[in-house]
């Protein structure tokens, strides 16, 4: 899946790559790049490089230009006629003139919508496109194994595994806590995704939306703060950076 972003606006457009980038890892729905930009040239031009159809996320109005999505949409058709198309908008009422330039939109999302129902739709579209393009969603999972307990997670789902007590820890995922026998180290040889960030703690760096360095933090996704050892700042800093630039 390659996926355009066409939005002015460049907090609106982190936040919609942001949001994409997580509907992905809960989904498993692999994607070769996520390109946010202003500039429509930037994605005719990239167009015809695309490995896989590209699904297109536009905003309506460009730098003032009430209706510049619209026509960049039919800009995009003259070369693509098998992309999803997506319209993200404060300007709803456009949505019955958008039929008038036969680009086969898939829907509209609403700028104003609640942040659950952009989520809703947002996600919606990334699976209309896998439907589509029979794409196979990844199965990636955290098998543990040893002589007390079996688990098998999700990876997604990880967020970090911490000590509870000796010989014991706690998995805390997004909707469950799993406790079981083991150590920091044996799990810290499963997945090289889980990463130390402190002598107690083990984090899935794909989890990992901030690092606060002032206070020694780990801002993760779901909004929970994990702590970070000012020994591991530095190394923790340069595998988020190999992450974002899509390594792991």
């Amino acid at each position: 899946m390659s996926i355009f972003i066409l939005e002015d606006h460049v907090i609106q457009a982190q936040n919609l790559k942001k949001l994409i980038e997580q509907i992905c890892l809960e989904q498993r729905i692999p994607y070769d790049f996520i390109e946010a930009t202003s500039k429509y040239e930037e994605i005719l031009e990239k167009i015809a490089h695309c490995t896989y159809t590209p699904i297109y996320f536009l905003d309506i109005e460009i730098k003032q230009e009430e209706r510049k999505g619209l026509d960049v949409a039919q800009e995009i058709r003259k070369v693509d006629q098998q992309g999803i198309i997506v319209f993200v908008t404060t300007h709803s009422e456009l949505a019955p003139i958008s039929y008038q330039y036969m680009v086969s939109a898939l829907t509209f999302i609403d700028k104003n919508a609640p942040s659950t129902a952009r989520k809703q739709r947002v996600e919606s579209c990334l699976q209309h496109y896998v439907v589509k393009n029979g794409m196979t969603q990844q199965e990636d999972y955290l098998l543990i194994e040893n002589a007390h307990t079996t688990i098998k997670v999700p990876f997604q789902e990880i967020e970090y595994v911490m000590t509870d007590e000796p010989h014991r820890l706690k998995l805390m995922t997004t909707n469950r806590l799993i406790q079981f026998y083991g150590t920091l180290k044996e799990i810290e040889q499963y997945d090289a995704r889980l990463i130390r960030c402190h002598k107690s703690y083990l984090v899935n760096v794909q989890q990992v939306q901030e690092l606060d360095s002032k206070n020694g933090e780990l801002l993760l996704l779901s909004g929970k703060k994990i702590p970070v050892s000012r020994r591991l700042l530095k190394p923790i800093k340069e595998l988020i950076g190999q992450r974002d630039k899509r390594e792991w």
